[in-house]
């Protein structure tokens, strides 16, 4: 059974189950099985209704994820001054809140080590090193001459002491967060600081379908976690200008007993399961009454990724997929990926722009001399 690590609760409630047999990771792949997710009736948390054994875990995270375990930089960010990598976004917004003349730091979760080789290049002189659940990610890590260990790190095995602890989009994969952050503050120097990145769900994201989040908190919720386990934040930012949906967070060990602290109720992630649940289902109708011969998909991200699992848009007659990022013979879950041009010479009856909203007005301005009907899924 599990605990809420907000309210202590034990008492959960259904708040989604998915149909259809298909099921989604946040590393973009589309497997077999099925999705259920509850919620804590007194905080409004949301969790996976079944725990990962330490041998899923191992077949999860050691063998099979593939999020930044593929080489090369594994996200990034569109922007008006231009393409910027998701390690250098997470960078430029962590190192201001290193600790002065730290010694060591310890990533936990680095993946390949894309954000933990510009943390090492800046600090040459610092003791920095990762651990990451999967082989074939530290391999590519340590081939960059990084200090990386295939380990998971759960709370289970006592870690190295280190005046950093750098936690990037992990500690929503963690089934025992209460174990994991007192196995960190343990081993957190006294002058050390703790610095998580996680989604969250104050703005309505679409993580809390990703099979292997174990959690979904709001901002305030997570704050309470913190503080309920002896950590004390320096400082928090829910609102960057470009990686949208995730929270920093910088903690440092509180002096004393932790004080008690309030649960944070919010209604907030049952909201915006219904809201994409609806989303979900007016794609349905939309496939449904139209009966579309020939259909392209715009955007090969998690959006596509995300309505390709959960609505009927995969048993439609897609022939392509068009993303001008890229390299011509990709393929998203079995569809030719194109780039934009390949539409002024191949007739579909409709364009589904499957990629984050804030792209679409871009996406229409670069087609508006195509003849072909296009239709935002959200």
């Amino acid at each position: 059974m599990r605990t809420c690590p907000v309210s202590g609760s034990e008492a959960w409630e259904p708040v989604y189950s998915s149909v259809g047999g298909r099921i989604m990771t946040g590393d973009q792949r589309i497997v077999s099985g099925r999705l259920a997710k509850l919620i804590c009736p007194a905080s409004g948390v949301v969790a996976n209704e079944l725990a990962f054994s330490p041998d899923e875990l191992e077949v999860l995270y050691g063998r099979e994820y593939e999020l930044n375990t593929l080489g090369r930089e594994e996200h990034f960010f569109y922007t008006p001054q231009g393409i910027v990598a998701r390690s250098q976004v997470f960078f430029e917004w962590v190192v201001p809140h290193l600790p002065e003349n730290f010694d060591s730091l310890l990533e936990i979760g680095c993946g390949e080590g894309n954000l933990l080789a510009r943390i090492a290049a800046r600090y040459p002189e610092r003791n920095c090193a990762g651990f990451d659940g999967s082989h074939k990610a530290a391999q590519l890590a340590r081939a960059k001459g990084l200090k990386v260990e295939q380990c998971i790190i759960d709370g289970e095995r006592p870690i190295p002491t280190a005046d950093v602890f750098l936690l990037v989009n992990v500690i929503e994969h963690i089934e025992d967060i209460p174990l994991l952050l007192a196995c960190l503050r343990n081993s957190l120097s006294e002058r050390g600081r703790l610095i998580f990145c996680l989604p969250i769900q104050d703005y309505g994201g679409y993580d809390v379908f990703f099979a292997e989040h174990v959690w979904h908190f709001t901002a305030d919720q997570f704050a309470c976690i913190l503080r309920r386990n002896g950590l004390t934040i320096v400082h928090s930012d829910t609102e960057h200008a470009i990686n949208h949906g995730i929270g920093l967070f910088v903690c440092e060990k509180s002096a004393g007993e932790a004080p008690p602290v309030a649960t944070a109720y919010s209604d907030v992630i049952r909201q915006n399961v219904a809201v994409w649940r609806d989303r979900f289902r007016q794609l349905d109708d939309y496939v449904t009454a139209h009966r579309f011969g020939r259909v392209a998909i715009f955007g090969a991200g998690e959006v596509a990724t995300l309505f390709l699992t959960f609505t009927s848009l995969a048993r439609c007659n897609i022939v392509a997929c068009i993303d001008d990022t890229k390299s011509p013979g990709e393929e998203k879950h079995g569809i030719p990926i194109y780039g934009s041009e390949w539409l002024t010479e191949h007739q579909v009856d409709c364009l589904f722009l499957t990629v984050n909203q804030k792209y679409h007005a871009r996406i229409r301005d670069k087609l508006r001399d195509v003849a072909v009907r296009i239709h935002a899924i959200y």
